[in-house]
């Protein structure tokens, strides 16, 4: 290995144009790379998921379950490395997620469930589509339609048949959710007295349009040497037609539909509407990207689209208005990183000219920062990996370049050596070739172990899962890739560079702030050695009691990221009607609206109408845009803000609310499976039972502080007007029951007959009784249906009507119903609030059997990334052992060195206390990368005292020079890379969020450690080194050393 090092630096000094040459390739890769890696605010954390939306119009919760749900969930059972079946059934609509394990490819997945869904068992003309490949952080932009002269109506007829159509072509675009508006139909509104009065059945009516509205084909005729095409047209072009269409024909008079029901435009029952600001009523589209595209690249492409189609495509009067755009997140968080980065590279920069004062090891050491940089993101490209503010925002130059500041200083201070012996003008002739090439050699080997090192300590981030595996791989690759490529650049180019830049006048200025630090060190480490004891055993106390400090720390998955926008959910009573919610969404956004912070709302009530969001008339979404923080007159955090709107918005009796970001709140369901951050699951068979044991767990959880945004999630609360069929009186009249059924579906829900084109748009001709003879029990039980001789019966006579409450919603998790209770923490770290719930809820609730409770979301993940780290931090230190085993040739050096993890850790734990911030995954990676670079400086001490003992100085002498000559590079490695996490730590930007925690245990820790490797851990080596290297007379063993 060493050999391998050495000639490296050989082959550099020896052909340097080639190492330039492709250094220049490097440079331009890199740029290149930079241009078309992906860069996004969050990274997609969740795992691959296949989405199964089936829609049957008009049937109960319970209904669907048992003939879509049950048999979809029982055909995806042979899906290989899932790991879970989520369903939410609700009226009209059954969706289903399987889950699949980590790395499993978004290809096969839905390949197996395209594959597998065949084999459901389905009712006829019901078709279960795959959702389109996207994550919850697939939502790019959002936008609404403005007209001053037309209806929703027509407005949403341009969106499904103009708008969509062109937006999906964009590259990168998975789909477009519409939202909102009426989808236009044409209504065959039927009279039933006109019906009796002639002596027609609505089935008759029925097929007579259905069998009226075709166009046939009669091959081809031969007329004068032409072939002419034979067309037969029959299809109805507007509502006359329509009208017109014969019924029946009585004695040569033919009765035609106006005679029998009204003609008239109308829209399907709505499932939802959209409000924004003082517009009540708007259509929505949300475009979703699909996933692992550039959010950059994508937007700009549907902009451009956009901007064609308004012009284009769109009448002049209909205006697409932009209300969300990813870019601006993106953007804002770009500008986030970029700045803190600057700032640490000019601060990295400035210590190293303070410390070496000498411009031209100033520039090697910089030029590395943006070599390395680049490098990393040749990697990620090559990798197909995408950027995002967490993965970029946790780079610390301070660790990337400190390999370049020791090979630099080592080689500087040689020269320094040499021109002082030899005198300057000799030395400015004279060939510094074999000096460079030694001393860099000596310095690679600590420089090669130490950055394998720190890789080394980062393999814990690798072997994480799910949700922190993909959150924190990226940053552990983008570290890792960075180190690798400074390492490079520092065997290869720093010494070409030194070779060229440090050919005359090397001098150490007098620096006088150097000298005064070597004063004072000096003078404090001559006290630390003559109390040596006293000294170790009070640090090592310091140490255990900080050590116990962690125990203190309150625990949490990830710190909150900031996305600038607030996303509000209010669950209503589950019976309300969509007029009520409507009503209520609109008081509701005025209320948010009129804060000065607030710059637009949208809000959201019930679903769209292509079944995405599983959720109902109750469900209420307000998207609340805020101004940036700095900008508000109030001074008010966005705490504050969401706080002073909790309040607000407390007036409203009966409703839940919950308060997230848009981008989290997708993330936070996608992870819990219901729509909250954490959510206790009670599973069993009887929906009334499990709902009465969630209500019991939702009032133990009001006792326990910090837990927030509290609520049941019910499945039960859907008045339901039954028509229970009597076997017997069917039989008695003499009516066939799927004559009731299917006047029942028609006559009240409404059924399409048929389609009337208009150009490439068509539009459903609905039958339907007029709304006055539907409205009541009364009324629909007087609705007549034919028995076989003839006569009309009304259905009142063949069947109970009667009025229950049904579920509403029924989730179901591996084949098993379950009810839940959603919260979130706020104010509180979670694993203490969720560890006295979980406490509290075993003692207070008993279970009947055959019931069980899961706690899921957040709090599952926090638990499994601990696990995890429990078992793997361990593995790497072991590993990191092996290496200094490797590198020392003894297990007493390497375990030495080893001793500097704990302190070092007593300082960051003692940050996290100071700065009040929670043990979370964030602050874990800081430990474990702060745990590698104070294993460097332990290293190189190690190092250091060993070359002096070889040349025969006493012990004390040799570990009094070596701290004297470390002052320099273990305090600006230290300060270097401490100073270059600065901005991150006291950044308060977009996305700020997740680099503080990691920023603060890193500056905390090396404080820690650079005192206890200049001050203690020598005294340790010295008292060690006395009783292994020397005999009884005191003598050096030099085969021991």
């Amino acid at each position: 290995m060493h050999s391998f090092i050495d000639n490296i630096i050989a082959f550099s000094l020896k052909n340097k144009f080639f190492i330039f040459f492709l250094t220049t390739i490097a440079i331009i890769a890199g740029a290149v790379s930079f241009i078309h890696t992906p860069v996004d605010a969050f990274p997609d954390v969740t795992n691959t998921k296949v989405t199964i939306i089936t829609q049957w119009p008009g049937r109960s919760a319970e209904e669907i379950e048992k003939f879509i749900t049950i048999p979809i969930e029982i055909a995806m059972n042979p899906v290989q490395k899932k790991t879970d079946i989520r369903s939410t059934t609700l009226f009209g609509l059954s969706v289903i997620n399987v889950m699949f394990d980590d790395h499993v490819d978004d290809f096969y997945a839905r390949q197996q469930v395209y594959n597998l869904l065949n084999d459901a068992d389905l009712p006829e003309g019901v078709t279960p589509e795959v959702q389109p490949l996207y994550g919850p952080t697939g939502e790019i932009f959002r936008y609404t339609l403005r007209s001053g002269k037309r209806s929703v109506r027509e407005l949403k007829t341009y969106q499904d048949w103009v708008i969509e159509r062109k937006l999906r072509a964009v590259p990168g675009v998975a789909d477009i959710v519409s939202f909102g508006g009426e989808v236009k139909t044409f209504e065959v509104s039927v009279n039933p007295n006109q019906l009796i009065n002639y002596g027609v059945t609505s089935l008759e009516l029925f097929d007579a349009i259905s069998k009226s509205n075709i166009n046939v084909g009669g091959d081809v005729i031969t007329k004068s040497s032409q072939a002419y095409v034979v067309r037969g047209i029959g299809l109805i072009n507007d509502i006359k037609e329509i009208e017109n269409i014969v019924v029946k024909n009585i004695n040569g008079t033919p009765i035609l539909v106006k005679n029998l029901a009204d003609v008239h435009e109308s829209c399907l029952p709505r499932l939802g509407q959209v409000g924004r600001m003082e517009e009540d009523d708007v259509v929505q589209g949300i475009v979703v990207m699909r996933k692992g595209e550039n959010p950059s690249e994508v937007i700009a492409a549907l902009k451009d689209k956009i901007a064609d189609i308004q012009e284009h495509s769109l009448p002049e009067d209909v205006q697409i208005l932009p209300f969300y755009d990813r870019e601006d997140l993106v953007d804002l968080a770009v500008h986030t990183v970029t700045h803190n980065l600057v700032e640490g590279i000019l601060l990295v920069t400035f210590i190293v000219l303070v410390f070496m004062a000498d411009w031209r090891t100033t520039v090697i050491v910089s030029i590395i920062i943006p070599l390395a940089l680049l490098f990393a993101f040749i990697c990620l490209r090559a990798m197909g990996m995408s950027a995002n503010l967490l993965s970029m925002g946790a780079i610390d130059f301070g660790i990337i370049i400190d390999g370049a500041v020791v090979m630099v200083e080592g080689l500087f201070v040689a020269l320094d050596k040499k021109a002082r012996e030899v005198g300057m003008p000799a030395f400015n002739v004279m060939s510094k070739m074999g000096i460079i090439r030694h001393t860099a050699k000596d310095r690679a080997r600590a420089v090669f172990f130490s950055k394998l090192i720190i890789i080394t300590a980062l393999v814990p981030i690798f072997s994480f899962q799910k949700v922190e595996g993909k959150m924190f791989s990226p940053l552990a690759y983008t570290l890792g890739f960075a180190l690798l490529g400074a390492l490079i650049f520092t065997l290869t180019l720093v010494p070409v560079l030194s070779s060229m830049l440090l050919r005359k006048n090397v001098r150490e200025k007098h620096n006088p702030f150097l000298t005064l630090v070597n004063r004072m060190t000096t003078s404090v480490f001559d006290r630390c050695h003559a109390h040596k004891k006293l000294i170790i055993g009070v640090t090592t106390l310091l140490a255990a009691g900080g050590l116990w400090g962690f125990t203190l720390l309150g625990t949490e998955f990830l710190p909150q990221l900031n996305e600038g926008s607030i996303y509000v959910r209010a669950t209503l009573p589950q019976s309300i009607s969509l007029e009520e919610s409507v009503k209520l969404a609109n008081r509701m956004r005025r209320e948010l609206a009129s804060y000065l912070e607030v710059k637009k709302v949208l809000s959201q009530t019930g679903r769209p109408n292509d079944g995405t969001d599983a959720t109902g008339f109750y469900n209420i979404e307000f998207h609340v845009d805020i101004y940036p923080e700095k900008e508000w007159a109030s001074k008010m955090t966005k705490a504050e803000l969401v706080e002073s709107m909790e309040k607000r918005l407390d007036i409203y009796p009966g409703v839940d609310f919950n308060f997230s970001q848009p981008i989290s709140d997708n993330v936070e369901e996608a992870a819990s499976g219901v729509k909250g951050s954490i959510a206790v699951k009670v599973f069993g068979k009887d929906l009334y039972e499990s709902e009465k044991k969630a209500v019991e767990i939702f009032n133990v959880l009001q006792t326990v502080e910090g837990i927030q945004d509290l609520g049941v999630i019910r499945n039960i609360g859907q008045p339901e007007l039954r028509i229970e069929l009597s076997e017997s009186r069917l039989a008695r009249y003499g009516v066939a029951k799927e004559d009731v059924q299917s006047i029942i579906e028609m006559a009240i829900g409404g059924k399409s007959a048929s389609l009337l084109y208009e150009d490439e748009r068509k539009f459903n001709i609905m039958v339907r009784y007029e709304s006055s003879f539907r409205r009541s029990e009364d009324e629909i039980g007087k609705i007549l249906v034919p028995a076989r001789d003839g006569t009309m019966v009304p259905i009142k006579e063949l069947a109970d009507i009667r009025t229950i409450t049904g579920p509403l919603i029924i989730y179901r998790d591996n084949h098993a119903r379950f009810c839940a209770v959603k919260f979130s923490v706020r104010g509180r770290d979670m694993g203490t609030a969720v560890a006295e719930a979980q406490a509290k809820v075993n003692k207070q609730v008993n279970l009947p059997s055959g019931y069980t409770l899961k706690w899921t979301g957040d709090f599952e993940n926090q638990q499994r990334a601990s696990k995890r780290l429990a078992q793997v931090v361990p593995v790497s230190i072991a590993i990191i052992f092996i290496i200094l085993f490797v590198l020392f040739g003894n297990a007493r050096d390497a375990g030495l060195v080893l001793l500097n993890v704990p302190y070092a850790a007593v300082g960051g734990i003692l940050a996290l206390l100071i700065t009040r911030f929670n043990f979370s995954i964030s602050a874990g990676i800081g430990f474990i990368a702060l745990f590698g670079i104070c294993i460097q400086n332990g290293v190189i001490m190690i190092s250091d005292i060993k070359s002096n003992l070889k040349h025969n100085y006493p012990l004390d002498d040799s570990v009094k020079m070596s701290v004297k000559s470390r002052v320099r590079s273990v305090l600006m490695t230290a300060s270097m890379a401490a100073i270059g996490l600065m901005p991150a730590a006291l950044s308060h930007g977009i996305g700020s969020e997740s680099q503080r925690p990691l920023a603060i245990v890193i500056i905390g820790g090396l404080i820690g450690a650079t005192f206890f490797t200049l001050f203690v851990f020598p005294l340790i080596v010295e008292v060690f080194y006395r009783r292994m290297l020397f005999d009884k007379e005191g003598k050096l063993l030099q085969r021991r050393l």
